[in-house]
């Protein structure tokens, strides 16, 4: 027997993780070495670190393109690679590779000389791409820390900022909290049945009955816990606290990261986790998800309204629209699975345009400052292609048509609709009609409120300008021809059925 050729297929399916890793150690020893280098003038490694982060992202992504394993689980079940992990993987490196993209300009203006900081960013990415794979509570755990650890520190990384210290203290305090509460949830978990599998929890439970209700009323609160501590990372709520502070005192490089990129893991493993595994307590988590959806479509869209600065809206934005893909997850069907799937696309797929946008705001006045609505005025006039493009984006966010957003956020309602849960969706179309009223308001400061002490130091990137010209396009193209990411949003909520 060739012993060599025993986990070849383990090693296949973690090819891109192992590249990963690999990439990080020798990078990580290159920084060191360059910037200690006398003979090299101590250099400062922001530029190319930026290219040599991007160039890995890329070619990870195309070893996990081109992985012909369809299925597989591995390390005794603790991992498996489905067609779920392998487009959730695709999508988030391609994310990271476009947010690297637009913010390389914005870490040199703000001083982020530090070559570790791509280092991190790529071992959050690591972390991500093993959570996306997921199959057991150790796992996912050590996964979800990983990731979490990095973000923390990528939070504080303006050390010359007393905000951004305060918003990593503030995100590691309310994120070891959630931590704890999905370990204690697993401790339960795992005393009441033996495991921490998700197989084996799967046909467990599947087994149990009525005789049973003193073991299912621990794991149903077990299961509370879990889900609280996953409410938290995906920041609704009401355990959004720790997201408006994180937003506006964190680097806007390092927002960028926390706004776009984990929501499609995270969703993901939570979507895998309860729809697969525990799903005899269907009713139990439909219930509460539709008092958390309901909870952060209200709270997103109206404390919006008296927002004045660019990060702290966006981030309520981000917790109302986590309350209608909490809406999706409570309709809890094959259709409603697939609209979350694809209203997360387009809303990472529109994030990249706004952030673009709001890398571009460099005025003689907020070049070191956090960016308010005021430095949105006069936007249309100095640079209308770009205040066009910014148009486009917030309607989309809003779900005005003809543009993609309107048709992802028209799925989500008719599924819920459809699970009869109309108390919630008639709160969830208020909600969404109200945050409209923000949003319009954005544009309206974009072209009809002016600013004569305000004129752009620097023009527009190239890497923003690509950036918002492709998000423009693919927001008008996605609603004339959504079918190419409906049906990989499809096969993407097949493997959970």
């Amino acid at each position: 027997m060739d012993f060599s050729l025993l986990y070849q297929n383990n090693f296949k399916m973690f090819l891109p993780e192992i590249f990963l890793a690999t990439s990080i150690f020798i990078l990580t020893i290159h920084g060191s070495f360059s910037v200690s280098s006398r003979h090299l003038g101590f250099p400062l490694l922001t530029r190319s670190f930026s290219k040599l982060t991007i160039l890995t992202l890329l070619l990870t992504y195309f070893l996990s393109e081109n992985n012909s394993i369809n299925f597989m689980l591995t390390y005794q079940n603790t991992f498996i690679f489905d067609l779920l992990t392998s487009y959730v993987k695709e999508i988030v490196l391609i994310s990271t590779i476009f947010s690297l993209f637009i913010f390389e300009d914005s870490l040199i203006r703000n001083q982020i000389n530090n070559f570790e900081y791509f280092i991190l960013i790529l071992c959050a990415i690591l972390g991500l791409l093993f959570l996306a794979s997921a199959y057991d509570f150790l796992s996912l755990y050590l996964a979800i820390e990983m990731q979490s650890l990095c973000l923390y520190v990528l939070a504080a990384s303006k050390k010359n900022s007393s905000f951004s210290m305060d918003a990593g203290i503030k995100y590691f305090i309310l994120g070891s909290f959630s931590s704890a509460l999905l370990l204690f949830g697993i401790s339960f978990i795992y005393g009441c049945t033996g495991t921490t599998n998700f197989e084996n929890l799967s046909i467990l439970l599947a087994e149990t009955n009525d005789s049973n209700l003193f073991l299912n009323s621990i794991i149903e609160k077990a299961l509370l816990c879990v889900g609280a501590a996953f409410l938290f990372k995906i920041a609704a709520a009401p355990f959004h606290m720790w997201s408006p502070d994180v937003y506006e005192g964190a680097p806007t490089s390092s927002t960028i990261i926390f706004a776009i990129i984990p929501k499609i893991v995270l969703f993901s493993i939570f979507l895998r986790l309860f729809q697969s595994t525990f799903f005899i307590f269907e009713d139990t988590l439909i219930f509460f998800l539709i008092i958390f959806s309901i909870a952060s479509v209200i709270i997103g869209s109206f404390v919006a309204l008296r927002q004045k600065r660019i990060k702290r809206l966006l981030a309520y934005s981000s917790i109302s629209h986590v309350g209608y893909l909490l809406l999706a997850f409570a309709s809890n069907s094959l259709e409603a699975t697939q609209a979350l799937f694809f209203y997360l696309v387009i809303y990472m797929l529109t994030s990249l345009s706004i952030w673009s946008l709001v890398l571009s705001l460099n005025t003689t006045k907020n070049i070191q400052k956090s960016k308010t609505l005021v430095d949105l005025s006069s936007i249309a006039a100095l640079n209308p292609i770009l205040g066009f493009s910014g148009m486009i984006a917030f309607f989309s966010l809003a779900g005005v048509p003809p543009l993609v957003g309107f048709f992802a956020k028209m799925q989500i309602f008719i599924n819920a609709l459809g699970s009869s849960l109309f108390f919630a969706s008639f709160i969830a179309i208020l909600s969404s009609v109200i945050s409209s009223y923000y949003y319009i308001r954005l544009i309206k400061t974009i072209y009809f409120e002016k600013n004569d002490d305000s004129f752009f130091i620097f023009p527009v990137s190239k890497a923003c300008s690509l950036t918002i010209g492709l998000s423009t396009f693919f927001l008008l193209y996605l609603f004339i021809n959504p079918y190419l990411l409906v049906l990989v949003t499809q096969k993407m909520a097949l493997c959970l059925f």
